[in-house]
């Protein structure tokens, strides 16, 4: 190889380190990262806890129908689907506003810039 192709490859190469400088993707660093999984995990919480919660004071009311009325079954599965449909609206609920406060956020943040 001649000194001359020698140093166009060399130019290539380097051209390409730049390039590759200039598109590469910002590596968040790991305290962003750790504050990510964090906001993740309080969002799952809060959904779980929202169907959990749902499904438990359906099974609560219904048995205390039941007990009370000496009507085993039936309450129990009307509350307990009662109580499905309640947590899962209410985990939906939190999303959306979640979602919704989050684009609020990300548009006062692109108006100030």
């Amino acid at each position: 190889m001649s000194e001359n192709e020698h140093e166009r490859l060399q130019n290539i190469a380097d051209r390409l380190t730049v390039l590759k400088a200039q598109n590469a993707p910002k590596h968040a660093s790991s305290s962003s990262t750790g504050a990510a999984i964090g906001w993740l995990m309080w969002i799952a919480f809060n959904v779980v806890s929202d169907l959990i919660a749902g499904v438990v004071c359906g099974l609560a009311l219904g048995y205390g129908l039941d007990f009370w009325l000496k009507t085993r079954p039936v309450f129990i599965a009307v509350f307990l689907i009662l109580g499905c449909a309640a947590g899962l609206l209410n985990a939906v609920r939190f999303l959306k506003n979640f979602e919704r406060r989050r684009m609020e956020k990300e548009s006062r943040a692109s108006q100030k810039e």
